[in-house]
């Protein structure tokens, strides 16, 4: 039997105490915060303290996730994508302070190029379906980047560094607290030269990336809360293209993308008694790029508005969301003998989910449910169960759910060189459980877990299936199941008060049937 394994170690000069080590004690990425010790799935939580002791970019800092394989196309600025347990990269949801910004004009999935980590207080992520809360965005897991200001103080920072490749960063941050409100803005400015990763010629590739970020938190009084976020990127990258004929490698060409995001949100949560609390959130995310010399324009948007009731009681608790999306897609560029690409889509979702959770001092419950009523697609529906149970410095977790992955605009409308989309494509469906264990050991010095999971996929979507229509490429969903099992180990130990050490080691078996019935092996990224 094949099978693929990835291992990360990282070794860290601390200096803080391991006192404060631990400063997130509750996760977001579930329908109300709950105790990081208390969840039913795998988890990683990367903190401000972590990112600022490691000072790396985002794509380093996700490799040492268990379960995680991050690719980059190129150098520096390119697009880069995040695959989880063998998930593709469009079956992970990426939210930035509760916004959703997958991006709909690049085919759902989202390009982590463009994060810089100057202004993140933490990352969240979630291993395992999440739908069931989430939507279809979420089959494999959740990764949540907030920069929402944690500390109630008023401080500043900048820098500015310079390296090989000319590369230049600077970079701003400024916080301002009062009584009531605090407000955190942010200004990272990258340009590089960047480098060569054809097998001939010289051209290099560079990148040049604006990022403007406010984010913050008003309070006018004990029962209400207002949270916002404003963030704008402008990034240009420049590209190699394709020798598709003879080696399929990259060769030399003077390709740029230029991309433009926005992100946005409103939040407001208020406290009605001892019982209710009830949230209203609204969101927008607008992404535009366009690649010279061909003029080929996609852009994408969408809104979301999200309204949350909780009952909670002293050992149960009910939450309720009502949601509506809509996503629009535009594609711009020049007719060919393929055909014309130049449209425009739409679609949108009503949904309603429910979470029900137990909590007593060890064992701690939940059971969720949506139903997603679709204008393009079947209605479909998506469930999670998950349990944990503590016993001295050990703690059991399990949960089983199964999640749904909506074909994307550019797999089922996408128009390009030699590729043409299937409009009529159906939605993905996944069933995966997970059984793990933790432990702390010495004092909580050392950390231990380990996690076996299992997912099987339905309608499996190839994007890049042969079309012997076109003698192009398009998409299509494959007859047979594809079924992956694997294992996840981590290791966290503090030696010292200025040294530690991190290592996890992944492990993936992805399987699927042939023409015959087979089983043959299926090379995927753990």
């Amino acid at each position: 039997m094949k099978f693929l394994v990835a291992t990360s170690a990282v070794l860290t000069l601390l200096s803080v105490s391991a006192s404060s080590a631990v400063a997130i004690e509750t996760i977001t990425v579930s329908a109300t915060p709950i105790p990081v010790d208390d969840t039913g799935s795998s988890i990683t939580v990367i903190t401000r303290e972590e990112l600022q002791r490691r000072n790396a970019g985002i794509q380093s800092l996700l490799r040492s996730v268990p379960g995680f394989a991050v690719s980059q196309q190129g150098s520096i600025g390119a697009v880069t994508q995040l695959r989880v347990r063998g998930a593709e990269a469009n079956q992970i949801l990426v939210m930035i302070n509760g916004i959703e910004v997958n991006d709909l004009s690049q085919g759902g999935e989202f390009d982590f190029s463009q994060i810089a980590i100057n202004d993140i207080e933490r990352i969240e992520i979630v291993r395992g379906p999440q739908s069931a809360i989430w939507g279809s965005d979420a089959m494999a897991g959740i990764v949540h980047i907030i920069t929402t200001p944690e500390v109630r103080a008023t401080q500043y920072s900048a820098y500015i560094e310079s390296g090989s490749f000319a590369t230049t960063r600077t970079t701003f941050s400024g916080n301002l607290c009062s009584d009531k409100n605090q407000t955190k803005l942010s200004v990272d400015y990258l340009d590089s030269d960047g480098t060569n990763i054809s097998r001939t010629g010289s051209e290099e590739d560079g990148l040049e990336n604006l990022t403007l970020s406010l984010s913050g938190r008003y309070t006018p009084s004990d029962s209400l809360d207002v949270t916002y976020t404003l963030r704008h990127t402008d990034k240009t990258t420049e590209f190699d293209g394709v020798d598709f004929f003879t080696t399929g490698l990259p060769v030399d060409a003077d390709n740029t993308t230029d991309s433009n995001y926005l992100y946005g949100g409103i939040s407001f949560s208020h406290l009605l008694n001892d019982v209710f609390d009830h949230s209203l959130a609204f969101s927008i995310t607008e992404s535009d790029s366009s690649t010279k010399p061909s003029s080929d324009e996609q852009s994408g948007i969408r809104q979301q508005l999200r309204y949350q009731l909780n009952a909670t009681g002293e050992s149960h608790r009910v939450s309720v969301r009502a949601e509506r999306e809509s996503e629009d897609f535009k594609q711009r560029g020049a007719a060919s003998f393929f055909g014309d690409p130049n449209q425009n889509r739409d679609a949108s979702t009503s949904s309603i989910a429910v979470e029900y959770r137990f909590d007593q001092d060890n064992l701690h419950l939940s059971l969720s449910g949506r139903h997603d009523n679709n204008s393009e697609f079947d209605d479909s529906s998506s469930w999670r169960a998950t349990t944990n149970f503590r016993f001295g410095e050990t703690t059991v977790f399990a949960s089983i759910g199964e999640s749904i992955k909506n074909p994307t605009f550019t797999e089922r409308y996408g128009f390009f060189t030699n590729f043409i989309g299937n409009p009529d494509l159906k939605p993905e469906e996944s069933m995966q459980w997970e059984v793990g264990a933790r432990r702390s050991f010495m004092d909580d010095r050392l950390d231990l877990s380990l996690t076996w999971f299992e997912a099987d996929l339905e309608n499996e979507i190839n994007g890049f299936a042969f079309s012997p229509m076109t003698f192009g490429f398009t998409s299509t969903n494959v007859d047979d199941e594809s079924d992956r099992q694997g294992a996840e180990l981590t290791l966290s130990y503090i030696a010292t008060e200025r040294f530690s050490i991190k290592a996890n080691y992944s492990y993936l078996d992805a399987t699927q049937d042939d023409f015959s019935g087979n089983a043959i092996t299926e090379v995927r990224r753990p």
